[in-house]
């Protein structure tokens, strides 16, 4: 990866690039490849998005966002992480239920109530909040529906039957050195311009300036892969402005809230095997959102243990603060292992993805009732202002594979356009 400053200067390219995440790198691969002039800039200063992989925070690899591979049999991330020569495997069928023999029975009960609930709304085509469709009273069935929340993000009245049901199903798999080394390291020398926000992007007949905090660029063209939290925050403006269906798609295809609360332990004071995924019972507390999460337990052997929580939840623990969320993941873990948890705990981070502006939440999601809107995130705005990201996939939407094959897709417009 190359920096250049660009301030104070007009610049001529044919392609700019804004947002150097999975989709943005992709993109400006594909784009020099194609032998266009090509620069990306991007807005914080490190590429990657939303798939980081920190060393400095616990002095080893843990991943602040994505972390699983999703779908290995679609996830071009497994084949290029491996030709990369990194530690790849499948997640472990290790699962551990906090509770007893009729607890895990009624759990596994009532996920099957939820899934069939599920798949037979899709089947008739309802695109209606997943919270409809569930009683939640009985014991262990919000900690069945749970899992929805945390795949998707949002809470059961934020979900859509139908966009849940179009996400791509398979095997999941790990990289010992973090997803996000892997990003980072297929990136290898695209140039990017890091530390420069994007204010305004204006499109002509035969150019695009994209105006910055560093300076002003023009292009032939230019492809946004910023996430729908920035656009719905219009940090980006557009002239001319964008045109209404897009900007309904905008509302309609919001951010969800997914936090990881990573816990440095000592070594072998979990009684459980590495990448243990464990689930405890929900509390439901009136007044406050069910404490919805689960823990990945000393993730690939690190020594360090994620709490995933998402949506409400999620957000409440971001807006309590780190300290907050940090306290909670220690204590609902000791009351699933023991006291001695406590002794071992070392250090502590919680990721805030939605306070990043940057950003502005985790990954994306339909409303109820809007599933069908994500088409109009596609199009091209102008003539000459293209878009890509997680949010413009079909299956595999919300998920660092589905971005980095969008931007290729951009990138092949784009240099149809430009041919």
């Amino acid at each position: 990866m190359t920096k250049h400053a660009i301030k104070g200067q007009i610049t001529d390219y044919d392609v700019i690039v804004i947002g150097a995440g999975a989709a943005g790198l992709a993109a400006t691969q594909a784009v020099l490849a194609k032998g266009l002039k090509a620069r990306c800039v991007e807005a914080q200063n490190h590429i990657g998005g939303r798939v980081v992989t920190d060393t400095g925070i616990f002095g080893v690899a843990c991943d602040l966002g994505a972390h699983w591979l999703h779908t290995r049999a679609l996830n071009v991330f497994v084949d290029i992480g491996r030709q990369l020569g990194f530690d790849l495997y499948p997640e472990p069928d290790n699962n551990y239920i906090h509770g007893s023999d009729a607890d895990i029975a009624r759990l596994k009960a009532e996920t099957r109530r939820f899934s069939a609930a599920l798949d037979q709304a899709a089947r008739a085509g309802q695109d209606v909040a997943a919270g409809t469709l569930f009683d939640t009273t009985p014991p262990w069935a919000m900690t069945a529906a749970h899992m929805d929340v945390l795949i998707m993000a949002r809470g059961l009245d934020e979900i859509s039957t139908l966009d849940r049901s179009d996400y791509a199903k398979g095997e999941d798999w790990f990289c010992k050195q973090g997803f996000g080394a892997i990003v980072a390291r297929h990136a290898g020398n695209v140039p990017v311009t890091l530390s420069t926000e994007v204010k305004g992007i204006t499109a002509g007949i035969n150019r695009v300036d994209v105006a910055t905090n560093n300076g002003l660029l023009s292009a032939r063209a230019a492809i946004v892969t910023v996430s729908q939290g920035v656009l719905a925050a219009e940090d980006i403006t557009f002239d001319p402005p964008l045109d209404g269906d897009r900007r309904r798609a905008i509302g309609a295809i919001t951010m969800g809230s997914y936090n990881h609360v990573v816990l440095q332990l000592s070594p072998g004071i979990l009684p459980v095997a590495s990448d243990t995924w464990v689930t405890y019972r929900v509390n439901e507390t009136p007044g406050q959102p069910p404490d919805t999460g689960g823990f990945l337990c000393d993730v690939a052997g690190s020594g360090l243990t994620s709490f995933d929580c998402g949506g409400p939840f999620s957000r409440a623990l971001e807006q309590a603060g780190p300290a907050v969320a940090i306290d909670f993941a220690l204590s609902r873990l000791a009351e699933i292992f023991g006291s001695d948890i406590r002794r071992g705990f070392l250090a502590g981070h919680a990721t805030c993805w939605g306070k990043n502006r940057f950003v502005r939440g985790a990954y994306s999601g339909a409303m109820p009732g809007q599933s069908h809107l994500r088409a109009d995130l596609r199009p091209p705005h102008a003539g000459r202002i293209f878009f890509a990201g997680e949010a413009t996939h079909g299956p595999e939407k919300a998920t660092v594979s589905g971005a980095h094959k969008e931007g290729l897709r951009a990138a092949a417009e784009v240099g149809a356009l430009l041919a």
